[in-house]
């Protein structure tokens, strides 16, 4: 954050407090605060560092970009002028949120953490 980059819970936040989006996009924010949280809980948990070095860095390659493709997502939703224009962006924005959540449950289970995907509101969840 220091560098001018928006933090990740800022967007995240943002994009819940918009009128803009649809119920999809709630619930896959939730997921992706969730499995974000059960990561962290289990490093708590087993009283280890969340993450050694090379998981940091693992983790920096593989979600970093996944972050970074929800941000710009999130302001090409910002930036659409219109319903008509920004419904194929917050269509974009529902597959990089998709793709972050699998992809930060994918290196939970990784290192040994068993992650629950709560897919908030769907049937069967």
């Amino acid at each position: 954050m220091l560098d001018g980059e928006e933090h990740w819970n800022r967007v995240l936040a943002d994009i819940l407090l918009s009128r803009k989006i649809g119920t999809i996009h709630v619930k896959l924010v939730g997921d992706l605060i969730s499995v974000t949280a059960q990561l962290d809980m289990a490093a708590i948990r087993s009283r280890r560092p969340a993450l050694a070095l090379d998981e940091i860095i693992e983790y920096d390659e593989k979600i970093g970009p996944l972050e970074e493709a929800y941000q710009e997502a999130w302001q090409a939703v910002q930036a659409a002028p219109d319903r008509e224009r920004r419904w194929p962006e917050l269509r974009k924005l529902e597959a990089a949120l998709t793709a972050a959540v699998e992809g930060i449950a994918d290196f939970a289970r990784r290192q040994g953490v068993e992650v629950e995907l709560y897919r908030f509101g769907e049937p069967g969840a």
